[in-house]
């Protein structure tokens, strides 16, 4: 066997590139796999300017008075947060949604809480977290804390509050669903994340789900393609990965089965040894035993 074969399988740098192909390949179609698996977000009508837009007013309720933005949801906040239950509660989900506004960003709610106070806000995104919890102040005795992060801010989500959430709502730490809330704005939350103290808006009001079809009993279903269809960049660029992956496994083969096929014996097996001997060659070794005798003799001064 030459020195080229016992290399091993690869030569000079074949085995870190087959490596990081086949990283590659596996991490694009993981990717695949989690949008495929993606709730589609339903599409969400473009605010336009046009005329003289609504002004935006505060509510002025004496609840509003001892609210203070940046810091935890606490006793001075009580009233004001009782109110707003109130306030969603006496209006049906419809009219709630008619009046929210769907011009004010969370970067309006951030920069100058106090000008948004109670006003009615419309949400689209995503529920990451919903938790229950008993409370006095609602009317079931029950209220739902969605935690809902928007496309135009993902890393500071919405804390909504509702009394009620649609039948078959998943909750938990760790969830996934498009969401449509519309509520009031109360106040800037203070509260405790895993590495650091963060702010949220909080809002009051209604949340809406639509469950996926064919969902009976709470059993989970397989979600639905994202709009139907991949994206055309994503598509042809996991083919160029799967193609390159292809030959390159391929050449690996290719060099496994040469290597497989060099190492099989390629010279003439030698006789195996027999206890019989030629006449002719038993003859030549007595002759040269004989020959041997007589000049050792020969040398011999004795």
């Amino acid at each position: 066997m030459g020195d080229d074969d016992r290399r091993g399988f690869f030569r000079g740098a074949e085995l870190s590139r087959f490596l990081v192909l086949a990283a590659i390949m596996v991490i694009g179609w993981v990717a695949v796999w989690q949008y495929v698996q993606a709730r589609p977000q339903a599409d969400e009508p473009t605010p336009r300017a046009g005329g003289r837009p609504e002004p935006v007013v505060a509510d002025r309720a004496p609840e509003f008075e001892t609210v203070s933005d940046r810091t935890p949801l606490g006793f001075r906040d009580n009233a004001a947060y009782s109110y707003l239950l109130e306030k969603a509660r006496d209006v049906s989900a419809a009219d709630l949604a008619g009046r929210a506004r769907r011009d004010i960003l969370l970067t309006h709610l951030w920069e100058r809480p106090e000008l948004y106070r109670g006003v009615p806000i419309h949400i689209l995104g995503t529920a990451r977290r919903t938790l229950r919890y008993e409370s006095k102040l609602s009317r079931t005795g029950w209220l739902y804390e969605t935690w809902i992060v928007t496309p135009d801010e993902r890393k500071v989500p919405y804390c909504c509050v509702s009394e009620e959430v649609p039948d078959r709502f998943p909750l938990g730490a760790n969830v996934a669903e498009t969401v449509v809330f519309n509520g009031y704005f109360l106040k800037i939350m203070k509260y405790e994340a895993a590495d650091t103290a963060r702010g949220s808006p909080l809002l009051v009001g209604k949340v809406g789900w639509e469950a996926p079809p064919g969902a009976a009993g709470g059993e989970p279903v397989a979600p639905p393609v994202p709009g139907g269809s991949m994206s055309p960049r994503i598509f042809w660029s996991l083919v160029v990965l799967g193609v390159i992956f292809l030959l390159s496994f391929s050449r690996w083969i290719s060099q496994i089965r040469a290597l497989l096929g060099s190492s099989r014996p390629s010279s003439t097996p030698a006789p195996r040894p027999t206890e019989e001997i030629h006449p002719a060659d038993l003859a030549s070794w007595v002759d040269d035993q004989a020959r041997a005798e007589v000049e050792r003799r020969g040398d011999d001064p004795d």
